[in-house]
């Protein structure tokens, strides 16, 4: 992608700089725009790669096939995600800079990469580099408002080079699964009280005293709220009818629970031939007590804030292949004491177990916290309400966004994030609404072309 965007850049004869795998590209102020403030515009390259299940395709080799209904963009039979996270920002973005009719001030374009796991594009951003004094994100998912605070975040991840062992006899072996949630973006969709696949399949294994795992897998990404999963478990086949009523009982009473946030969930049961080797039985009970341990969803919510979480928490993915089982997190919130607090807890369900858990944490980003007396704030909030006669509404989210990591990098830096309508991203759901792309690039351009405001 970065190679496509300095390319794109060659073509139209603008300046460019690729610092490491961001690609910021320039452009000159237009006639009679000479001296306004520089205005950084930025995206991100990456998207979230996620496929219906048995749907197979190569993300990086094949495009995503889309459909236009006139009212959403989608991908064909919602086979694939869409990433219209962050594609929409990228083409509006792209389009300004091929305009030979759009007034603005002198541009600075900035695509970062890797902004859907760790942010490691804008952590990695040479600092000096950006010269512009004001930044406006089209990262925002929701249109008609604009984004001024953003939660922080840490990853978690437990492993455990286990033991294969030779199976017993006498054991009877199940394949389970959880299929069918609702899923969606970790920092946003977590609100809503659906669950994820791999803490109800562990919430539901750390129950059963005898037990061996042979097989696991599920999710796949850590801000992603994981949509199925599946593990092959043994049992003793003495225990084989007490653990059958105890999967339909637990089926029964998480359906109920779930009804409304996750209407089509599935969860199954099949008993199959039993596998020649498996994980212990010690080590299995420390997985599954760990996994318990954790929790799932929201953890605090904001005092101040209607419907928006303090703290939270994601599992997923996990893997279980060549004798190593990995587990990921993602605790998010908008307190730093409170993240690595929660992390801390999460990484002592496993280590307390003695039975060779590893862990570390990393990919740690700042919350984003509003400033109500920026400049270029009520500037976006004045522009909204002259072109399209009513308010724009102000929003702080649990979804992280890489001005976190800016205003460190940045501290005399304003920020402002907005953008389309995005339903369900990072799932196969994710639409793009189509006339608020014309809403999102009409702002832009206003933005843009009356910025000599900004500083008057």
């Amino acid at each position: 992608m970065g190679y496509f965007l300095a390319d794109f850049a060659k073509k139209r004869g603008l300046k460019y700089v690729m610092d490491g795998k961001n690609v910021i590209i320039y452009k000159k102020a237009t006639k009679g725009m000479e001296g306004t403030p520089m205005i950084t515009l930025q995206t991100h390259q990456d998207m979230v790669c996620v496929a219906k299940d048995g749907y197979e395709i190569d993300f990086l080799e094949q495009g995503i096939e889309s459909y236009n209904d006139g009212i959403y963009i989608r991908s064909k039979d919602n086979n694939t995600s869409l990433g219209a996270d962050d594609g929409i920002g990228v083409s509006i973005v792209l389009a300004i800079l091929d305009s030979k009719t759009i007034s603005h001030g002198p541009l600075e374009c900035l695509f970062t990469w890797d902004e859907e796991q760790e942010f490691s594009g804008a952590i990695a951003l040479t600092p000096g580099i950006l010269k512009g004094k004001y930044m406006m994100n089209i990262d925002w998912e929701t249109d008609g408002e604009l984004c001024i605070g953003t939660a922080g975040g840490l990853d978690v991840a437990a492993n455990l080079a286990y033991n294969i062992t030779e199976t017993p006899s006498g054991y009877a072996a199940y394949n389970l699964s959880v299929s069918g949630l609702t899923g969606g973006h970790s920092g946003v969709a977590i609100v809503n009280g659906g669950s994820n696949a791999i803490k109800l399949l562990g919430d539901f294994l750390a129950t059963i005293s005898d037990l061996r795992l042979a097989a696991i897998e599920g999710g796949s990404f850590p801000n992603v709220i994981s949509i199925s999963s599946k593990a092959t478990v043994l049992v003793p086949e003495t225990q084989k009818a007490e653990f059958e009523t105890k999967w339909k009982k637990y089926v029964a009473e998480v359906k109920a629970k779930y009804a409304t946030a996750d209407p089509n969930m599935e969860l199954t049961i099949v008993e199959t031939e039993t596998p020649k080797e498996s994980m212990t039985e010690v080590q299995t009970k420390a997985v599954f007590a760990g996994l318990a341990n954790a929790a799932q969803g929201v953890t605090e919510w904001s005092e101040t804030v209607k419907d928006i979480f303090e703290t939270s928490n994601n599992v997923g993915p996990i893997t279980m292949k060549d004798g190593t089982l990995n587990i990921e997190y993602l605790v998010r919130g908008f307190n730093n004491d409170n993240i690595a607090k929660l992390a801390d807890n999460i990484i002592a369900g496993f280590e307390g177990s003695k039975v060779g858990f590893t862990t570390r944490k990393y990919g740690a980003f700042s919350p984003w916290n509003p400033s109500l007396d920026s400049a270029l704030m009520n500037y976006a909030r004045n522009i909204y309400q002259e072109h399209f006669g009513k308010p724009i509404s102000l929003r702080k989210v649990g979804g992280g966004l890489e001005l976190s990591e800016f205003a460190v990098v940045y501290p005399d830096m304003q920020f402002i994030s907005y953008g389309p309508t995005v339903n369900d991203p990072h799932t196969i759901n994710e639409t793009v609404e189509v006339k608020t792309v014309k809403s999102t690039w009409e702002y832009t351009v206003e933005l843009l072309r009356n910025i000599k405001q900004l500083e008057n």
